[in-house]
């Protein structure tokens, strides 16, 4: 196993709901090694999208830490790349705009991310739509815009909440194919929330299974060495899953 390249100790979260303290996270261990691809799955509600805001610093847990690379990061933000559900490209930008937010906020080299951003268009299928605007490219290209933007967070790490979610099914295939290629050609490490356990078995190296409320990992099943199943697999496959998460 490759080295670790991010773990938690037992991260605990409260939040008030209707002025009532509800705890949506309670003791979550979790540790990842560079270049894995897990895809974290479970039913609405169990925490998975708070799980990554603790990760990204978006909110603080109340007890516990997180380690990136060997250092803690509780409750620092800027430092993985984080994409949510709906793409939040800025109207008024072109791709290479959009993509260039991450480097200004930070104030990094400018003519260096511009060309970076220049040498990795074509990777990522954008090399013909590099002036558009947002109103301008299809749901999928939106995607791979916001997608290029959060690789901008110069992190080998990037967290991605439902990235495909809103998108068709035949455009949200296109782009889970895309997505293990590109996670491969760049050397990413990648969490992957999703409702969608066919998506999870396709993409992921390993799924982690959260059940909540409060929320916490209940199961691991490792995946990289049993590739590829057949259709019968996967249904058996997905049948553990589920009865996992929901049980």
């Amino acid at each position: 196993m490759s080295q670790s390249i991010l773990s938690t100790r037992n991260l605990t979260k409260t939040f008030l709901l209707h002025n009532e303290p509800q705890l949506i996270l309670e003791d979550v261990n979790f540790e990842m090694a560079a270049r894995d691809f897990i895809c974290v799955v479970g039913s609405s509600g169990c925490g998975k999208s708070s799980f990554l805001e603790l990760l990204t610093g978006i909110s603080k847990p109340d007890t516990g830490s997180i380690f990136y690379q060997g250092k803690e990061i509780t409750g620092k933000s800027g430092l993985l790349g984080y994409m949510p559900q709906d793409d939040l490209l800025l109207p008024w930008l072109n791709v290479v705009d959009n993509a260039l937010i991450p480097v200004k906020i930070r104030k990094g080299d400018l003519r260096t991310a511009k060309a970076r951003i220049q040498s990795l268009l074509p990777v990522f299928g954008l090399e013909k739509h590099a002036s558009h605007l947002p109103y301008q490219l299809s749901g999928g290209l939106r995607q791979r815009a916001a997608f290029l933007r959060t690789c901008m967070m110069e992190t080998q790490l990037l967290l991605l909440d439902e990235p495909f979610a809103n998108l068709d099914a035949i455009t949200r295939l296109q782009l889970q194919n895309w997505l293990k290629d590109i996670a491969q050609d760049l050397k990413l490490s990648i969490i992957l929330v999703t409702h969608d356990i066919n998506e999870a078995i396709s993409l992921g190296d390993e799924i982690r299974v959260m059940r909540g409320r409060p929320g916490n990992f209940v199961g691991t099943f490792v995946l990289k060495d049993r590739k590829p199943f057949t259709e019968a697999q996967a249904e058996d496959l997905k049948r553990e899953i589920l009865a996992l998460a929901v049980s």
